[in-house]
């Protein structure tokens, strides 16, 4: 791969994450307005237009190269995604941000077990680390261990399903198909439950029925739904241009971010474990990527 394309991977990662971390801190806020449901339908009816805009002002094709896998990509990624977002409701950014990053330990996993590859001593290490890494910054009470507590990581399996089929499925889909993709599937599941939980109404953001949109919800969802558009097309680049493991290393710089954007924003402290963690994440990160070189060359 040309040293270029591996640094604008890599740029394109970090500017996804700055941006993802710092919009993702405002769910909260929208938790207090309406149900998780409401808010992707409504992030999807900002979303969409902003994207389709895009395709006509650059000239690029929506037209989906395979319709089948870009669906299967798609999926995955919106289930990690949506459990995510459920997270986020209770848990700060940098917390439920651990498991959602978790996916590239995800993918070395899911390498072995559905590529049949081997990720070598170092890799598995690599995958070890990280998830020490995870826990140490999400923290679970192992006395009340409740699935809320899980939920980032399953979040991460998800969205490590989905980038991986982004390399092995969608390399020659545009980066605004691909977005498009999951903004589509997003906004179809959440009609549908939104409709269930408006019948069946709860107490809790996942559960929450519809409710009749206020004017600070729109703003917040309208200022969400730009700054997911930008992030998740170039993240999506990235990962289309970029080695996956190289790029998700960049793209651990979330973690990093969403603490610094939580302090700034909110006065949250991040404290020493939680650093300690985002520190031993990097690590396994930077391991697995050297690890996937290793394993790269010694098949050529």
């Amino acid at each position: 791969m040309p040293l270029n394309q591996t640094f604008v991977a890599a740029g394109l990662a970090l500017a996804a994450s700055a941006v993802l971390s710092f919009i993702d801190n405002f769910v909260a806020a929208v938790s207090h307005e309406a149900g998780l449901w409401q808010f992707q339908v409504f992030r999807t009816l900002f979303a969409v237009p902003l994207l389709l805009v895009a395709a006509r002002v650059s000239g690029r094709a929506i037209r989906p190269v395979n319709i089948s896998l870009l669906a299967g990509r798609s999926l995955a990624v919106s289930i990690g995604l949506l459990i995510y977002f459920a997270a986020l409701g209770t848990l700060p950014v940098s917390q439920a941000g651990a498991g959602l990053f978790s996916a590239p330990l995800w993918v070395a996993v899911l390498t072995v077990v559905l590529f049949r590859r081997k990720i070598g001593g170092l890799g598995a290490f690599a995958v070890l680390l990280g998830f020490a890494g995870a826990l140490m910054l999400l923290q679970p009470d192992l006395g009340n261990l409740t699935m809320l507590s899980l939920m980032p990581l399953l979040a991460g399996l998800f969205y490590g399903l989905g980038m991986m089929l982004t390399r092995h499925w969608c390399t020659q889909e545009s980066a605004i198909t691909l977005a498009l993709g999951i903004f589509v599937t997003i906004g179809v599941a959440a009609i549908i439950m939104l409709g269930v939980v408006t019948l069946w109404p709860g107490d809790t953001f996942i559960s929450a029925p519809w409710t009749a949109p206020s004017e600070r919800f729109l703003w917040l969802t309208a200022f969400q739904a730009v700054g997911a558009v930008c992030a998740v097309t170039l993240i999506a680049q990235a990962y289309r241009i970029g080695n996956p493991t190289m790029v998700a290393v960049f793209e651990y710089s979330f973690l990093i971010f969403a603490s610094l954007w939580g302090f700034l924003l909110w006065g949250t402290a991040t404290n020493a474990l939680a650093w300690a963690g985002i520190a031993v994440i990097l690590c396994s990160g930077i391991l697995m990527a050297v690890s996937q070189k290793d394993t790269e060359n010694s098949t050529t």
